[in-house]
């Protein structure tokens, strides 16, 4: 898959941002999210392994455990079978879901690894960039994901729908709905195009 770069949206004010200069822009931003009652959180980024586009920026409550963030993670991106899923810390000690967030970050050197599915793994990285003051309600807030990639479609560049899930390991299998008809591993391969890390893998067909 070709290198894109990665923009978001700001949840809070609206404004379109980089990956890079989102973390600055939610330190400025929630500040100023008016004149509400807020509790100190921590601002984590989550971000896929090997495909770093793929990306979220969310506050957790300090009393938030992992299993909050498991079922965030299943729900946006990942759920399709009822797959296994474990966080883990240095080289890969396992981490139990009913552990705060913040002293699983606390443990190691502010970072977490997440897996879904031990057969076709889905990986992502979790990293603590600091401490916030925001309004919460619940145990975690997304405060701004990355917008959709656009993928070409492999034949003729418009833009793809579907994906292959026997192609994608080879880094193609991208159709546009005219060509995926055409497509030589038949429409039972065919997945949706959709914003997650787990595209095209297993029969992730997109958020619950």
């Amino acid at each position: 898959m070709t290198r894109q770069s990665s923009f978001g949206l700001c949840e809070v004010c609206g404004a379109r941002s980089g990956k890079a200069a989102m973390v600055a822009h939610l330190h400025k931003c929630l500040p100023r999210e008016g004149n509400v009652t807020r509790a100190e959180a921590l601002l984590i980024r989550v971000q896929s392994v090997g495909t770093p586009r793929y990306w979220m920026d969310c506050a957790v409550r300090i009393d938030a455990n992992l299993k909050h963030l498991d079922t965030l993670f299943r729900r946006t991106w990942l759920e399709c079978c009822g797959h296994r899923s474990e966080f883990s810390v240095g080289d890969r000690q396992p981490v139990g879901m009913s552990v705060s967030i913040a002293r699983a970050l606390a443990s190691t050197e502010k970072h977490l690894s997440y897996a879904y599915d031990f057969g076709s793994t889905t990986a992502l990285v979790i990293s603590d960039l600091g401490v916030v003051d925001v309004a919460m309600n619940k145990p975690i807030l997304m405060l701004a994901r990355n917008e959709p990639p656009v993928w070409p479609c492999d034949v003729c560049g418009a833009p793809a729908t579907v994906i292959c899930s026997q192609c994608v390991y080879d880094d193609c299998g991208f159709c546009c709905a005219h060509h995926a008809t055409q497509h030589e591993c038949g429409s039972d391969m065919l997945l949706p195009v959709v914003n997650s890390p787990r595209m095209g893998v297993c029969g992730y067909a997109g958020e619950s």
